[in-house]
């Protein structure tokens, strides 16, 4: 998108993140437009649910400063990607949350989940 961004040839009209991002601050958030939408891709990395949690911890940290490494780092900005580099705990928190917020929206729909 950011290719066709800086040619002219594409106006990006909102993010669907919960605030602005970094590599397009011009851009409004979504949540900015209209209260409480928000809609984000996200990628995460999970292990068992019985791992230990000092392994937790480890490969938590360990991915954490791997996000911050600059050449990393840029690769995320160059994709417009804000990664986070949660703990397990906000990771667990934000998906039960994130799953009771699209159970709602699907029963408020009469969605069928197939």
């Amino acid at each position: 998108a950011n290719v066709h961004l800086k040619a002219g040839k594409l106006k990006i009209l909102a993010v669907t993140s919960p605030k602005r991002l970094a590599a397009l601050p011009d851009v409004p958030a979504l949540n900015d437009l209209v209260p409480g939408m928000v809609s984000v891709t996200w990628f995460g990395l999970v292990a068992p649910a019985k791992t230990p949690a000092a392994i937790s911890a480890k490969l938590s940290a360990t991915v954490a400063d791997i996000l911050k490494m600059p050449d990393i780092a840029k690769r995320f900005a160059e994709a417009s990607a804000d990664p986070l580099g949660n703990t397990p705990e906000e990771a667990a928190a934000w998906i039960k949350e994130e799953s009771e917020r699209w159970r709602a929206v699907v029963r408020a729909g009469n969605i069928k989940v197939d």
